[in-house]
């Protein structure tokens, strides 16, 4: 005999339905959409085995659950035009902005022909020079202070350029975090700050994190 469980979620946060849009995308470009997500699926499959083996990616925190946000990211950076600070989990924000799914593999089992590092990283930090996707630091959040000086730099010389860094919520509790978005909100900098709250955060969850169980309000 089967058990059911129910569950009831209880939160003070509102929740919004998502606004319906009355101009769908076409077909083709839904398609691509899903290209990316699925792509994305397979590499995380492939990176468990990898470790299974201890054959490669030394760390690797999957893309599952961020689907929607990271796709959507990747495609909006435009290459060679504006500059992308990815985090460790942006797999598929990087495979829509530009990196292979062959470059990501090398950077997962840190070969020399890694165009992130040369194989000289650790796994997971994605980078391609060629097409302004950097990868400065291991300290997590710490790559929205580069980006804030990147921003400044295209604001001086007016360059047409977004800067796009992205990280996980628990790393909002960084200090050069608040100052990055202290000093883009300052100098009002061409520069977005993506953040993923997937709940979890690294040594704690979110409401052991924070006050404010939804974080983008608190960095407003």
């Amino acid at each position: 005999m089967a058990t059911v469980l129910k569950f009831k979620v209880e939160s003070d946060v509102e929740l919004k339905p998502l606004p319906v849009f009355k101009d769908r995308p076409e077909v083709k470009t839904q398609i691509n959409w899903y290209r990316h997500m699925h792509m994305a699926t397979i590499i995380d499959d492939r990176a468990k085995f990898y470790i299974k083996k201890a054959q490669g990616w030394s760390y690797h925190a999957p893309v599952i659950g961020h689907g929607g946000i990271q796709v959507a990211l990747g495609l909006t950076f435009r290459q060679n035009q504006d500059h992308l600070f990815p985090y460790y989990r942006d797999l598929l924000t990087c495979l829509a902005g530009g990196i292979s799914p062959y470059e990501i593999v090398l950077n997962g089992l840190s070969r020399r022909d890694d165009v992130a590092s040369g194989g000289r990283h650790m796994s997971n930090h994605f980078a391609k020079q060629d097409i302004n996707i950097w990868n400065v630091s291991s300290c997590t959040g710490n790559h929205t202070l580069h980006g804030v000086g990147l921003a400044r730099a295209n604001k001086y010389y007016g360059t047409d350029s977004i800067v796009y860094t992205s990280q996980g919520e628990s790393s909002c509790s960084e200090g050069y975090v608040f100052e990055a978005v202290n000093g883009a909100s300052r100098e009002k900098l061409p520069i977005v700050f993506v953040i993923q709250n997937n709940g979890y955060g690294i040594s704690v969850p979110v409401h052991e994190q924070t006050a404010n169980p939804v974080v983008s309000p608190s960095t407003r």
